[in-house]
């Protein structure tokens, strides 16, 4: 079902100034197909737009030992029996990341760097999700300042409309 909607991606992307990528920390194939199937709709966004890439689901690894997070109830890794091995590393992130880079042609000197930018979350504890998100904003607000600085938007004010006087056709005049 998900590729009646696929075409429909490039246009939620368009002049986006973040892209955050999600894949699910459990499977590998996840971060397969979000490179292979999602990279191409960050054609879209803005030139110098930030991407973020998500591990989600680190509730669910066998990594009980996660470190303490104030967003974050204690009781959320009581059941480490039910765990699962992770399947995607930080390493592999990276990697995703750098890819991106290369496919955007943009240098890593000019952008944030990986380490930053790769993330591992737990949406159903709050693991980390704050801190996702107040990195991006912290990066995006600056971008967005600059652009509006910069020159007129990139939309059309459709509450401007004035119609167009109309004339008599020249060849039924």
């Amino acid at each position: 079902g998900r590729e009646q909607f696929h075409g429909l991606g490039s246009m939620y992307c368009r002049g986006a100034a973040a892209v955050i990528l999600t894949y699910d920390v459990n499977s590998l194939q996840s971060l397969t197909e979000l490179e292979e199937r999602f990279l191409a709709l960050t054609d879209s966004a803005s030139a110098d737009c930030i991407f973020a890439i998500v591990g989600n689901k680190v509730d669910l690894t066998d990594d009980c030992a996660l470190p303490p997070d104030e967003n974050r109830p204690e009781k959320s890794v009581a059941s480490c029996g039910l765990k699962v091995r992770k399947q995607v590393r930080a390493e592999d992130a990276i990697a995703l990341y750098k890819k991106i880079l290369k496919y955007k042609m943009l240098d890593e000197k000019d952008v944030p760097a990986a380490e930053k930018m790769c993330f591992e979350t737990s949406a159903k504890t709050g693991y980390k999700v704050d801190y996702l998100f107040e990195t991006v904003f912290e990066m995006v607000v600056p971008i967005i300042v600059r652009q509006k600085t910069e020159g007129p938007p990139q939309t059309v004010d459709i509450t401007d409309y004035k119609p167009a006087k109309r004339t008599k056709s020249g060849c039924c005049a």
